[in-house]
């Protein structure tokens, strides 16, 4: 690891975890100022609408982005300052409309900041993501642990604008400096290449820049769906906020949600090292979505008794989800030639949204749990039934699966680019024959491998399993009925159930899966 590398990884992790930091100080301001609760979700809007004006005039492409990342680079530290000041002030002065005004511009700079901090992730690799991000949350637990009260200067004003300021170093460090020309486009830098180090990219490959992206480009279906499950899991986490009356036991800790940050953050770190380049996104999923549902199920029992003990498992399963959906959006602006700001934007967008949500629904399921017209069980099996919905019918582990790809269609191509060159240079000699003959052989090893695991990791039956081989050799219908010995409309029946659990929609796009699925 060299020391531009560590550098970076450290700027990363120190300043987005000072800037989810930011958030939990002003999240938490309603716990010293209770009048303050009602307009809680003020603050959380006003940050999911800043980063969806982001995402919508980014989606155009072209000058329009750097236009953008400039306009966020001068409008973002005045707003963190102005809520810096507003909220504290708010408090002391025991002023509800100050502190309305301290969530507006709280939120026009929450929002904006997290997109900023996702545009510089997305210039390193996934796997850099992969440590950065679960760091980070390590970084907010440890800040917000760390702050005597909600109300302090550092919280507030410190802290965001800090993080404002190592954001501003890295874009100077990696690339596209906020200072930049607005006529420069994105469009002229190019994606930097994997990394040799599971952290930590050589120097050159950090000051890389994604390519450009399709301008005006809907965003892929299966992201989509990553957006509105973020969504969902936001909203159910929220939901049981201010239904806690119950004593903390890890309150010596900073409290259970700071304690769950921490246990989550490192278990993901060591999953991550121990998998190394083979780590699997999806395994993180099939831990986040039991734990949520474990949590629930304990406040359907022991709600009354233990609220503190369930709140803190939702917690564990919410934020190794929530940690996931970083890594996820990365590989999203990455692998699909999207642009980060674009991606982030919405991401952080349907967070927010989410977010508001639950906490205006925790108040009212408050009131009415609380005079006895709804019981806590009912919320919680409702939940439940939320979780299973997502699992099984928006984002199936599949899905999941199909967004870590790591390889690109244009990284394909120049790795078919390469490998046909050195098989020029092998036909020239006169063992040409027996080295297309090994190759061939060699190919249709590796094909048939790759189907197992896509058949493997994705469900599919063992007739399935038969002919997604064919289907990966670009064999059509009649055919793959032929050599199976089953009628055109059997074989087309198997056929889509594979496009469904694979969330492809077409031959090539089923090709591609399996050529850059692990096996």
């Amino acid at each position: 690891m060299t020391d531009s590398a560590l550098l970076n990884f450290l700027i990363v992790v120190l300043g987005f975890g000072l800037c989810r930091a930011w958030i939990v100080f002003c999240l938490g301001a309603p716990l010293v100022f209770p009048a303050a609760s009602p307009t809680h979700w003020i603050y959380l809007a006003s940050g999911a609408l800043c980063a969806a004006v982001v995402a919508l005039v980014c989606r155009a492409g072209g000058n329009t982005i750097a236009l953008m990342r400039r306009l966020l680079f001068r409008i973002t530290p005045f707003a963190l300052l102005a809520s810096g000041i507003l909220i504290p002030l708010a408090i002391r002065a025991n002023s509800e409309l100050l502190m309305a005004c301290g969530f507006v511009v709280g939120g026009i700079g929450a929002g904006p900041l997290q997109v900023l901090w996702g545009d510089r992730f997305s210039h390193h690799s996934v796997q850099f993501a992969a440590f950065a991000s679960p760091a980070a949350a390590i970084v907010t637990a440890s800040v917000a642990a760390l702050s005597a009260s909600q109300t302090s200067f550092m919280g507030f004003i410190v802290v965001p604008l800090l993080s404002f300021g190592l954001l501003v170093f890295h874009a100077d460090r990696t690339g596209h400096p906020w200072r930049e020309l607005v006529g420069k486009s994105d469009l002229d830098s190019s994606r930097d290449s994997a990394p040799q180090s599971a952290v930590a990219e050589p120097a050159e490959a950090a000051r890389a820049q994604p390519t450009g992206f399709r301008a005006g480009s809907r965003v892929p279906l299966g992201v989509g769906k990553l957006m509105f499950s973020i969504m969902t899991f936001s909203l159910l986490c929220r939901m049981f906020d201010t239904m806690n009356r119950g004593v903390d036991p890890l309150a010596f800790l900073g409290g259970s949600p700071i304690f769950a940050l921490v246990v989550v953050g490192a278990a993901f770190i060591a999953i991550v090292a121990k998998a190394g380049e083979r780590f699997n996104p999806t395994l993180i999923y099939r831990l986040s979505l039991p734990i949520m549902v474990a949590g629930y199920v304990a406040i359907a029992l022991l709600f009354d008794s233990h609220a503190a003990i369930s709140l803190l498992i939702i917690n564990v399963g919410y934020e190794f989800f929530d940690i996931l959906t970083w890594v996820l959006f990365v590989d999203a602006s990455r692998r699909r030639n999207e642009n980060a700001l674009y991606i982030f934007g919405l991401g952080v967008a349907f967070m927010f949204c989410g977010m508001a949500l639950g906490n205006a629904a925790s108040h009212i399921l408050d009131t009415l749990v609380s005079s006895g017209n709804v019981q806590a069980n009912v919320v919680a099996m409702a939940a439940i039934l939320c979780l299973v919905i997502v699992a099984f019918l928006v984002l199936p582990e599949g899905t999941v699966a199909q967004l870590s790809r790591r390889e690109g269609h244009a990284e394909r191509g120049a790795a078919r680019a390469t490998e046909s060159g050195v098989l020029g240079e092998s036909e020239a000699g006169d063992g040409a024959a027996s080295s297309n003959q090994a190759e061939g052989a060699s190919t249709a090893d590796r094909i048939e491998r790759h189907c197992a695991a896509v058949a493997r990791d994705f469900g599919l039956t063992p007739r399935e399993s038969e002919v997604i081989v064919l289907l990966a050799y670009g064999r059509t219908l009649a055919i793959i009925a032929r050599d199976l010995h089953i009628a055109q409309g059997t074989a087309r029946t198997h056929i889509e159930n594979i496009y469904r659990k694979l969330d492809v929609h077409k031959q090539q796009e089923l090709i591609d899966l399996v050529e850059n699925h692990e096996s």
